[in-house]
């Protein structure tokens, strides 16, 4: 329809006007119906245009994981670096390194006092903490003994002893026997698991590979101060260790390999893996009382003590079915960690690395746990 077009039987010079406004309003009309009907999408476009978000996406998100680990890579390194601070200032304190201690109760097991992290909860900032515990006539599991500290413990969490990496659950729930109850305390309560284990040495001589001729579990490169368990070795090798009778608390005069080149802290901070795909916790902390107990690690029981180990497994290994062989218990397995390819440790002189878990295993990284085993190794961070 054009609008310059002539009109037909036009009568009159107002009939012209009006049938000329007439036809110039239809052809509005029709052409506004035109311009709406073509604006909107077809399904086709639609459907392209959700296919190109997906893509990108799903191109994206890899990057956004990626991110996000490695900002909790991070933070796990701030925390072992804490870690790292606090066992140097508490040595700046006492002129030595935090170790497991025995209890000193009067009934029940003397051995399960407090372990190195209580010990270390006033360099933490934490110190309104540790002066609410009671370390006399106390024990820290309630296995054998009343826990006067079960109030002060229950629920208490220190939120650098755990990786954020770690999808596990932070706590573990208590049994409390019946002298705990009697004072007061609930059939069960909270305390915190961590992620993060003190190195008491090292399972067995560097240098000389499982099953080779010579190998010995727990042997010392100078053959001293071994404790045969049962369930493994406790040695006087490591810079976190227990305090007894036989052991005496590391210096730093003691860590003869050299501060930078002995691991002090390792993270232990994922589920173990098992063959039949199975998995399960097996973080040393893992035990009654948690982060606060130090087992009954006075005896030298490697099987049973809590907060330190002396490693055995490669890092990050899957548990095949020989520990009886490597007389072991599922406590002290190796170090793991939710960080590809890896895990997270403090060394003595503070620093935190990631070592691979590929690294050799027998030759490199047993001379890492020992402080005097005078084991060169070569290893690139």
């Amino acid at each position: 329809m054009s609008l310059f077009a002539a009109p037909d039987c036009i009568e009159s010079h107002h009939q012209f006007i009006r049938t000329c406004t007439w036809k110039f309003k239809a052809m509005r009309r029709s052409d506004s119906t035109r311009l709406s009907r073509s604006s909107g999408f077809t399904l086709v476009e639609l459907l392209v245009v959700i296919a190109i978000i997906g893509v990108m996406v799903g191109l994206l998100l890899p990057a956004v994981q990626s991110a996000r680990e490695a900002a909790r890579r991070m933070q796990c390194s701030n925390n072992m670096k804490q870690l790292g601070l606090a066992i140097h200032n508490y040595h700046s304190t006492f002129n030595m390194f935090p170790a497991n201690i025995g209890s000193q109760t009067t009934t029940g097991s003397p051995y399960r006092g407090a372990s190195w992290l209580v010990q270390i909860l006033p360099q933490m900032e934490q110190s309104p903490l540790y002066e609410k515990l009671t370390f006399v006539d106390t024990d820290f599991s309630t296995q054998d003994a009343v826990n006067r500290n079960w109030e002060v413990l229950d629920n208490a969490i220190v939120p650098g002893f755990n990786c954020p990496s770690n999808p596990m659950q932070n706590y573990r729930d208590n049994n409390a026997n019946g002298d705990t109850t009697a004072i007061g305390a609930p059939d069960t309560y909270k305390t915190q698991i961590v992620d993060y284990v003190g190195v008491a040495g090292y399972y067995y001589t560097p240098g000389v590979r499982q099953g080779e001729a010579g190998w010995q579990p727990g042997a010392r490169g100078d053959g001293s101060r071994n404790v045969w368990t049962g369930y493994g070795w406790m040695q006087d090798a490591g810079i976190i260790g227990i305090n007894n009778s036989k052991y005496r608390n590391p210096k730093f005069a003691s860590i003869l390999d050299g501060t930078s080149q002995t691991i002090a802290i390792g993270e232990h901070s994922a589920e173990m893996p098992h063959a039949d795909k199975t998995r399960t916790d097996s973080r040393p902390s893992s035990h009654a009382g948690g982060a606060w107990n130090a087992g009954p690690s006075q005896h030298g029981w490697l099987g049973w003590t809590a907060n330190i180990t002396v490693p055995r497994w490669p890092i990050n290994s899957i548990y095949s079915g020989n520990y009886t062989q490597l007389y072991g218990y599922t406590l002290h397995n190796g170090f793991r960690s939710n960080h590809v390819g890896g895990a997270m440790f403090t060394m003595g002189d503070g620093a935190v690395k990631f070592i691979t878990d590929s690294i050799d295993f027998d030759d490199v990284f047993m001379a890492m746990n020992g402080r005097n085993d005078r084991f060169v190794y070569q290893y690139e961070f």
